[in-house]
């Protein structure tokens, strides 16, 4: 997140990971910071230990497929806050609270968690390709149906393509398609270059 104390209170308080830590925190009240499907997930997961969750997302709403918007929605022990950010983690030896603002008024409070679990998701090491092929405004890259980028004869497959699952599974599966989809154009290319043979 970049944002004061995240570094010095990491595993001391801030985790990235609800199935590595969630278990040391049972009985305690959680937070969670990001709105998409990873944050949700970890969410719900985390109440099998948590007396409460709390979900801290900047956006107006929550990024994650209606399904998981749903099942948090349908439990009274994790609240969402929309239009909140964490401003700073504060502590001495471990986290003792985190600065929130909201961003609909400009105010800010302290909350006291006993751990929070950042989910925000990842930048894609895409910044290589910016004067190359499209990349949406997060940096992933844009792709047609079958794949194939802007530029053509290009195709981009897994994680790093806008859209994508951000699952081992899905990675594997596209990037089988996009290989089946460069032999195609491969073969479209060598058709249209093939010389037409003069009748005997």
């Amino acid at each position: 997140m970049g944002v004061p104390g995240e570094k010095e209170y990491a595993a001391k308080g801030v985790s990235y990971c609800a199935v590595c830590d969630g278990a040391f925190f049972k009985g305690e009240v959680l937070g969670v910071v990001g709105g998409g499907d990873a944050a949700l997930d970890e969410g719900l997961f985390l109440t099998r230990f948590a007396t409460s969750v709390t979900i801290l997302e900047v956006a107006k709403e929550v990024r994650a497929s209606k399904a998981l918007q749903d099942k948090v929605a349908a439990r009274s022990d994790i609240q969402v806050l929309t239009q909140t950010t964490v401003q700073e983690f504060r502590g001495q030896s471990r986290l003792e609270s985190i600065v929130v603002k909201d961003l609909a008024t400009g105010n800010t409070r302290e909350m006291r968690p006993e751990a929070v679990f950042v989910f925000i998701g990842l930048l894609p090491n895409t910044g290589f390709l910016r004067e190359v092929v499209d990349l949406d405004q997060y940096g992933f890259i844009a792709t047609r149906p079958n794949l194939e980028t802007s530029m053509d004869g290009v195709f981009a497959a897994g994680d790093c393509r806008q859209g994508s699952t951000k699952q081992v599974a899905s990675a594997v599966g596209e990037g089988a398609t996009a290989a089946l989809m460069v032999r195609e154009h491969m073969e479209r290319v060598g058709e249209s270059k093939r010389p037409e043979l003069e009748p005997a």
